[in-house]
C-alpha cells in the first residue's frame, strides 16, 4: 500500500457498536504500525445512528493501545459501499445481508475471517456479554486483519 493509493476498508456488523468499530480502528492501528496508509470505516446492517461504542469495546481496544477514539454508529448504505476499496462483513449472515442488498458490489464484499483463510468464519456477537468474550473477540478480529495486512504488504512490495 503506497502513500498514494491508500486502502479504504469498512467494515459490517450488525449495530456498529462492537465488532465493526473493533475492526476498524485495529485495521487502523495495524495498518500504521505496519508503514501503511489505511483509512477505514465501518457501519451496521440495524444501526441505531450515533450510539457509542460499548464500554467493552472500548476497554478491548484500550488493551491493545487503541485509546480516545471517537466512534458514532452508522447504518450502512450504498454510498459507503461505493467508497470502499474491500467491504469486510463480520458474519456469513452478514455479508448475505449486503449482497442481497447491494447485488452490484458483492465482489467486493468477502467474511473477514474467510478473506484471511482462517476457519470458523464468523466472529459472534460479544453485545451484553462479558469483557472476556470481547477481548476474544478483539482477538479474532485482530488475527484476521494482520494476515490480511501482511498479505497486502507483501502483494504491494512485490510489484
Amino acid at each position: 500500500m503506497s502513500a498514494l493509493s491508500p486502502r479504504r476498508p469498512l467494515f459490517v456488523c450488525t449495530g456498529n457498536i462492537c465488532r465493526s468499530p473493533m475492526a476498524r480502528f485495529l485495521a487502523e492501528k495495524l495498518a500504521h504500525d505496519a508503514g501503511l496508509e489505511l483509512r477505514a470505516a465501518s457501519a451496521g446492517t440495524a444501526a441505531e445512528v450515533g450510539m457509542d461504542m460499548t464500554p467493552e469495546a472500548a476497554r478491548a481496544l484500550a488493551a491493545r493501545g487503541i485509546s480516545g477514539v471517537h466512534h458514532e454508529a452508522r447504518q450502512l448504505d450504498a454510498d459507503m459501499i461505493d467508497a470502499a476499496d474491500h467491504v469486510y462483513a463480520l458474519t456469513r449472515a452478514h455479508r448475505a445481508w449486503i449482497v442481497a442488498r447491494f447485488p452490484a458490489h458483492a465482489a467486493k464484499v468477502a467474511v473477514l475471517r474467510q478473506a484471511a483463510g482462517l476457519s470458523d468464519a464468523d466472529v459472534a456477537d460479544p453485545y451484553g456479554m462479558s469483557q472476556a468474550v470481547y477481548d476474544e473477540c478483539a482477538s479474532r478480529i485482530e488475527e484476521a486483519l494482520d494476515v490480511i495486512l501482511r498479505r497486502n504488504h507483501h502483494a504491494e512490495h512485490s510489484r
